[in-house]
């Protein structure tokens, strides 16, 4: 088989439903729901104290000059989504927006204060 022949192999491969004659519009539907909702997780609930403990380290990485690894819930279809997570120095706190600025030597991000998961020395 040339270079040719395995080139349509992968794109029937890579295009399941292309390759498939006999699928039903619900199945097709059912599969295509079913891949976007795998791997996403719920929005974990974070208690009070938690949440004080996070701000609290947030604060001092700004007073004290020294990192933390943030942990954030990113929502994508309703109350499921992903977790991202960075590790910097937080230059900067804007109360008004209620995110913080996350700075490493190769990367700086804004976080919203309402979707922190964990925050860790």
């Amino acid at each position: 088989m040339g270079t040719k022949g395995t080139i349509k192999v992968a794109k029937k491969i890579n295009d399941l439903f292309g390759s498939m004659r006999m699928v039903l519009p619900e199945q097709k539907a059912a599969i295509l729901e079913h891949n976007a909702v795998r791997g996403l997780v719920e929005r974990p609930l974070i208690d009070e104290d938690e949440f004080g403990e996070m701000c609290f380290r947030i604060y001092d990485s700004t007073q004290y000059d020294y990192a933390v690894t943030v942990k954030w819930f990113v929502p994508s279809k309703g109350r499921l989504g992903t977790f991202e997570e960075a590790w910097g120095v937080v230059r900067e706190i804007d109360s008004l927006r209620k995110r913080f600025k996350l700075v490493s030597d190769w990367d700086s991000r804004w976080v919203s204060v309402e979707d922190l998961v964990s925050v860790t020395k």
